[in-house]
């Protein structure tokens, strides 16, 4: 699990430093400190581990691509996808497309998930707390 919340600045090329804590969780956990960035729905980015993404597309070959979802989703998610090495500073350049399609300036908000992470404007990351504070207080998940 990637835990946390860390605030990070960008550099002007669009590189970040992944937090020091989501890059030791990809050597121990998956003994690879690359990771593949892709499209979110919600206006983030979204960082797996390659054995996670490649989860993800095991799952996605399974579709009917006569399916107007599948497609979309290869669309938005798949064909935005960008395996990326950390260099020695644990940066990672995130392309324009990717940087414009999350908001990306220079504060960004890396947020912790499962089996990915997230990358988020701070904007729109506060913006999205509020939102999902209300969701949640109308009524949780079912764990």
């Amino acid at each position: 699990m990637f835990e946390g919340e860390h605030t990070v600045s960008m550099d002007d090329k669009g590189r970040v430093s992944i937090p020091a804590g989501f890059r030791e969780t990809l050597r121990r956990l998956y003994d690879d400190e690359r990771v593949v960035i892709t499209r979110d729905y919600d206006g983030c980015l979204r960082v797996y581990p390659p054995k996670e993404w490649d989860k993800n597309l095991q799952k996605f070959r399974t579709l009917n691509t006569n399916n107007r979802q599948a497609r979309y989703y290869a669309r938005f998610v798949i064909a935005s996808a960008t395996t990326c090495s950390p260099d020695k500073q644990g940066r990672v350049l995130v392309s324009p497309t990717l940087r414009q399609s999350a908001d990306l300036n220079k504060q960004v908000i890396f947020a912790g998930g499962p089996d990915y992470f997230e990358v988020w404007s701070a904007d729109r990351h506060n913006t999205m707390l509020v939102e999902a504070q209300q969701l949640l207080l109308d009524g949780g998940p079912d764990f």
